[in-house]
């Protein structure tokens, strides 16, 4: 664990000198720059043994060399059409292939994966955060588990449908947002939930509107049992398993459905502040509504992670929304929290040349 606390340790230190002393635009650029390459080394440079199912891909990507083309390209076609193929998510092994054709080295993979993800991850944070520092602490305690050191194919998605689509949702360009879509698709079939976020991002924030989001998530909840058969058949990850940061997923999922509430309460200083603010809270809507269906089936997971990653967003904002002088103590508050929190998990990690 030693590493990551050092990890931690740097990405608050320079939040101070970065961010809160003398901040401007550049200062925020290079620090968002240091913290994603922080990451980035820490993904690529992993023992295999780091991530559950880092070794599994790197087997997957050793047989990729005996698969002919024609086999792989053909996969996607019948994928596209609906016909039933050997395994899924074929897109992410054409990428594969392609990538092949440049480098044959697993861990140049792994670095690729980082880059992407995380680079579009620190552009994310920079143009839409007011605390990157608090930002990047969140992904570093809540986060980094699966999509630093376990996923490929759905870190790979996140990295396109999240960072780049919110984007796109935003400013309301549909076509740059049905391309993304479709890449993701190809990577991890997953990612279609997030296509709900296109419709609803500009939702105005009513008090109508919080009545319905009220009985929709009752509805969820009682029905989510009944739910999860055809929503994993239709998303593909009926036989998957996701080990979430400390294994317990349903203490993270109440922490989180508190953290929306609390999200709400501020949601009036916070729309005063940001023009922007009814894109977060639309998605901060869905991210409950997917949280309650984890109580019933610990593999929502996967479509909860696709929203759920807002609260990187707004918890800065919610430290901002205190009055000055109590605004140091939330900022304490968060850290220490996120930062016991952290040591409790204990993550193992070691480098692939110790």
């Amino acid at each position: 664990m030693g590493i990551y606390l050092i990890n931690l340790l740097l990405i608050i230190v320079l939040g101070f000198v970065f961010i809160h002393t003398n901040p401007s635009d550049a200062k925020k650029k290079v620090y968002c720059g240091i913290c994603a390459t922080q990451w980035i080394l820490l993904s690529t440079l992993r023992d295999y043994s780091v991530g559950n199912d880092t070794r599994e891909y790197e087997k997957a990507f050793t047989q990729s060399f005996e698969r002919p083309w024609s086999e792989i390209i053909d996969t996607c076609w019948r994928y596209l059409i609906g016909q039933e193929i050997e395994g899924k998510d074929p897109g992410y092994y054409l990428l594969q292939k392609i990538f092949q054709i440049f480098f044959d080295d697993y861990r140049m993979w792994l670095f690729f994966i980082a880059v992407l993800f995380t680079g579009l991850m620190a552009r994310w944070i920079y143009k839409y955060s007011s605390m990157p520092d608090i930002s990047f602490v969140v992904y570093s305690v809540l986060f980094f588990a699966f999509y630093s050191v376990t996923g490929h194919r759905q870190t790979l998605a996140t990295a396109l449908i999240v960072f780049l689509g919110y984007e796109f949702a935003k400013k309301r360009q549909l076509v740059k947002f049905a391309i993304v879509a479709f890449i993701a698709f190809m990577l991890h079939k997953s990612s279609l939930v997030f296509i709900i976020y296109y419709f609803v991002a500009a939702l105005n924030i009513t008090s109508t509107y919080g009545i319905m989001l009220a009985g929709i998530t009752v509805v969820i909840g009682v029905l989510g049992k009944r739910l999860y058969g055809p929503i994993a058949l239709a998303l593909g990850f009926a036989d998957e398993q996701v080990d979430y940061a400390g294994g317990g997923a349903e203490t993270f999922a109440t922490v989180l459905i508190l953290l929306c509430l609390v999200a709400y309460i501020f949601y009036p200083w916070i729309s005063k502040k940001r023009t922007d603010a009814k894109y977060i809270y639309n998605m901060i809507s869905i991210t409950l509504v997917c949280t309650v269906l984890v109580y019933q089936n610990q593999s929502f997971m996967r479509i909860q992670q696709y929203f759920s990653l807002i609260i990187m967003i707004i918890i800065p904002e919610i430290i901002q929304a205190f009055d000055k002088n109590y605004r140091v103590l939330a900022y304490l508050f968060v850290v220490i929290f996120l930062g016991l929190y952290f040591i409790r998990l204990n993550p193992k990690y070691s480098f692939f040349f110790t």
